[in-house]
């Protein structure tokens, strides 16, 4: 079948992947994947631990699943950003530190709705890098007009050099600050303090104002 394209799955198959789908991401919001077992996800689709197998060849073959179904929602979410006047819905905010608080909210909110999936696709996509192709780098590309565009909306506050570089160290600033909480929701050995969700929020735009009034390459 490799030279040729697949057959269309018929609506009824398409229906089971689909419950089974929703009861693994249901699971999810209260068990590590690893904690869960296929015979869980049939149960909660209300299916046959069989049905299970007709559909998927593992536990495993699930993730590659919701890998693709991610890649779907963040196409959604990015075109509908880009269908924004962001610049303006910056600059209503009346300043920088506002605005930035704003993105930062923002970020933190669609990355705990997703901490879920972004668990369990974590681990996967590391040990899997083939599923990480053009379409991600282009992702992460288009990701970056935001914070672009927040510059644009306050350039005159911003003292950094390079924009392109600003941008992306913004970008990077917010991701690995919740995407860390997405991937150790209850903390890790080494974790000493764990800011509740409203300062953690406030401090991450706190310390994205300060490296953007402050004067660098």
């Amino acid at each position: 079948m490799s030279n040729r394209t697949k057959p269309a799955l018929q609506p009824r198959t398409l229906r089971t992947r689909a419950k089974l789908i929703e009861a693994l991401e249901s699971l999810l919001h209260t068990h590590e994947f690893e904690q869960i077992s296929v015979a869980d996800i049939a149960a909660q689709a209300h299916v046959s631990v069989g049905s299970v197998y007709s559909h998927f060849k593992d536990k495993d073959a699930f993730l590659e699943e919701l890998l693709l179904r991610r890649k779907a929602t963040i196409e959604t979410r990015l075109r509908q950003s880009e269908a924004t006047d962001l610049v303006a819905v910056l600059r209503a905010q009346g300043d920088l530190h506002a605005a930035l608080l704003l993105v930062s909210q923002s970020t933190f909110e669609q990355i705990r709705t997703d901490a879920h999936i972004i668990r369990a696709t974590h681990s996967y996509a590391r040990l899997h890098p083939e599923f990480i192709d053009a379409d991600w780098q282009a992702f992460a590309d288009r990701s970056f007009s935001g914070v672009r565009q927040l510059i644009e909306a306050y350039t005159s506050d911003i003292r950094r050099a390079d924009i392109e570089a600003t941008a992306r160290m913004i970008n990077y600033f917010f991701s690995v600050i919740f995407i860390r909480t997405a991937l150790f929701p209850r903390g890790t050995l080494l974790t000493s303090h764990t800011p509740d969700d409203e300062t953690l929020v406030r401090e991450a735009a706190d310390m994205a104002y300060g490296y953007l009034i402050q004067p660098g390459p």
